[in-house]
């Protein structure tokens, strides 16, 4: 039986390992003796080489080291926090607490061209804000230290000032392995979209080009969200946002679903089940609703007709300019032709048979009148635009409403979040945020899926960032923590956040709920099941005890070579650090089954079997081979704990009985 070596098993992927071998397939003849011959592969590319002493790139100081931490796996894990979690059994949504280069290191394999979106919104350069530790030889260790986890003076923070000679590098070696790991996490169709602001935008474009490519840059979006009175030579009242595709070449065009138009289909269909199919009450009741509210309709009032189809406006049916389609269409009551516009039909004679057959040109009482195309609602949606205002107050005051004035100041516009995630990403999507702060991520996928009953799934990863108690800015922040027994930092504040705005869309559809069942007694609309809740992990040393020969302190460590499992960990923390190793969803559905008196995990319908219990019998080992046969997975992976068997009788023939049930893959921790 092979055992998982925590040096190799419990890394993230080798993305330098990865790289040479796709360059060994690429180009096998510049291998000599398992290296590259860099000659050979000169050659090979010919003119694409440019090794000119003066040529157009960008780096800084330590550039070629932080390229170096993005490729150095992680020997950590995930520990499960269900007890800080809403509805651990049932979400697919994670928030993750730690240090976001590790946690992006250890998901590496298991959401690998998963996300279809990542939104950050990074620490900005302002010489205030904390900048993340440089600590390259041992980023786990120094997150360890930072959190308290390990016996060692805490880490102190100290501002990043343009007096420091390192300014603009400090930011840069934070900021570029994480945007090279995140591309990694991209579906081929994936988006990343970062805010930033004047201090780096030149920068972050810089190596955004460099990571994803000029061709996939999509475009700078200009958000105006407050004025600045500062009295200074130009008042700054915006920020940027820079948006780049993995593969722009597969991206298609963006639209949304326009809200106001939502808002009168929304009108629409509870007049339709008030009153049946008398399309002409619905349309007198609606015309007067419409005019009645407006305001709130925004170049959408003009939908105003209904038919048997839902919604429309009567648009032109003539051509824009002189020398468009001239032919017969007979009126369906007179029978006569009906009237041609002066600078003809904009339509081909096809297009507008179809049209007709549709039951999309409105005739008028006879052919004299003109007809006209039907625009439907639906029809009626957004483009993102480069300019996009709100006034920043809003969100404020929704994020006072959940936690209290000043808890979290400045947070960023979840209404302007949910649009770009509904114009960027479909339905079932998965969307990231690894600077995640109050969670106005999570926040906004929550109201884009109650709004158009999605199943977007949402991953948080926010540092523990302790709340300075010297810092008068974060008085009540601290306050908030204490009044609620959370720990002083920004992670409790992001996931406290989630939990009131779950309450708050739990009270809001019972009451939706109950009022439209007062309303029209059984014509309530069930409510949508929407995933309201989040697992909660936190990053830490792996789980498992790697074996180093201690000479004087041979006894414990001949010990941890049996009982290799630390002390303090329990089977669910083992679990999730395998789902991790192999690659698995952290919300991959696991069963709890019994098998000879024993506890079996059956994760992802059979694709992997663990067993952690000990004295570990046949009986439990022919029972794990006969859900070959029951679960039917393409493959099967088993894993014990090596110290669990009963005797080496047992460990030894665990292997023959699972090998004739087909299932090859048996490791031991």
């Amino acid at each position: 039986m092979d055992k998982l070596d925590p040096k190799t098993d419990g890394a993230t992927p080798d993305i330098v390992g990865q790289n040479i071998d796709k360059l060994r397939e690429l180009f096998p003849e510049v291998f000599t003796e398992d290296k590259v011959d860099f000659d050979t592969l000169r050659e090979t590319l010919g003119d694409y080489i440019d090794d000119r002493p003066e040529r157009y790139s960008f780096t800084w100081n330590s550039k070629s080291r932080a390229r170096r931490i993005a490729q150095t796996p992680s020997t950590g894990t995930l520990r499960p926090c269900p007890e800080e979690s809403v509805n651990w059994d049932t979400t697919k949504n994670l928030f993750i607490e730690g240090d976001n280069l590790e946690v992006l290191k250890l998901l590496q394999k298991s959401y690998h061209k998963k996300i279809k979106m990542i939104y950050i919104d990074p620490p900005y350069n302002t010489g205030k804000e904390f900048i993340y530790p440089d600590k390259f030889a041992d980023n786990l260790g120094t997150y360890l230290r930072y959190t308290h986890q390990i016996d060692e003076e805490g880490l102190k923070l100290s501002a990043n000032t343009e007096t420091s000679g390192r300014y603009h590098t400090n930011w840069l070696n934070m900021i570029y392995p994480r945007l090279k790991l995140a591309r990694n996490l991209l579906t081929e169709d994936g988006v990343i979209l970062v805010s930033i602001d004047d201090r780096e935008a030149a920068n972050v474009q810089k190596l955004l080009n460099e990571i994803f490519g000029e061709d996939n840059f999509v475009g700078q979006l200009i958000i105006q969200t407050a004025t600045d009175n500062n009295p200074t030579q130009v008042n700054t009242e915006h920020e940027y946002m820079l948006i780049f595709a993995k593969n722009k070449d597969i991206q298609p065009n963006w639209s949304r679903q326009n809200e106001a138009a939502n808002l009168i289909q929304c009108k629409y269909e509870e007049l339709r089940k008030q009153y049946g199919a008398d399309n002409n009450t619905i349309q007198l009741v609606l015309r007067k609703w419409i005019k009645q509210n407006s305001e709130r309709l925004p170049k959408v009032s003009h939908y105003d007709n209904v038919d048997d189809q839902g919604v429309f406006h009567d648009g032109d049916i003539a051509n824009t300019k002189f020398g468009g389609y001239k032919y017969e269409i007979l009126h369906p009551v007179t029978g006569a032709p009906c009237k041609i516009p002066e600078k003809g039909f904009r339509f081909p004679r096809a297009t507008m048979k179809e049209m007709i057959s549709r039951g999309d040109i409105l005739f008028g009482a006879d052919e004299t009148t003109l007809i006209k195309p039907k625009k439907r609602l639906d029809n009626a949606r957004d483009a993102l635009r480069t300019l996009i205002y709100e006034d920043g107050r809003a969100s404020t005051k929704v994020v006072e409403d959940l936690l209290g004035r000043d808890v979290f100041k400045n947070p960023k516009s979840h209404t302007i979040l949910r649009r770009l995630i509904e114009f960027v990403s479909s339905t079932n999507d998965t969307v990231l945020d690894f600077f995640a702060g109050s969670a106005t991520t999570a926040h906004s996928v929550m109201l884009s899926n109650l709004a158009l009953n999605a199943s977007r799934k949402f991953i948080m990863i926010q540092l523990p960032e302790p709340i300075d108690p010297k810092d008068k800015d974060s008085t009540r922040a601290l306050e908030f923590c204490n009044e609620h027994n959370l720990a002083p930092n920004i992670a409790e504040i992001g996931k406290e956040r989630i939990r009131r705005v779950i309450k708050k869309i739990e009270a809001e559809q019972s009451q939706k709920t109950k009022n439209a069942e007062e309303n029209l007694p059984g014509m309530a609309d069930e409510v949508p099941a929407l995933d309201l809740g989040f697992k909660v992990f936190k990053l830490d040393a792996s789980n498992i005890i790697p074996w180093d020969a201690d000479f004087d302190n041979l006894e414990n460590a001949l010990f941890n070579a049996v009982e290799n499992i630390k002390p303090d960990r329990g089977e669910a923390d083992v679990l999730y650090e395998l789902l991790l190793k192999y690659g698995l969803d952290l919300a991959v559905p696991i069963e709890e089954r019994e098998i000879g008196g024993k506890t079996v995990y059956i994760i992802g319908a059979g694709a992997l079997i663990v067993c952690l219990a000990k004295d570990i019998t046949l009986d439990v080992v022919e029972g794990i081979a006969a859900l070959k046969d029951e679960l039917k997975p393409e493959i099967m992976r088993v894993v014990f704990k090596d110290s669990g068997f009963k005797d080496d009788v047992v460990k030894t023939n665990t292997v023959q009985i699972l090998r004739q049930a087909g299932i090859e893959d048996v490791k031991s921790l």
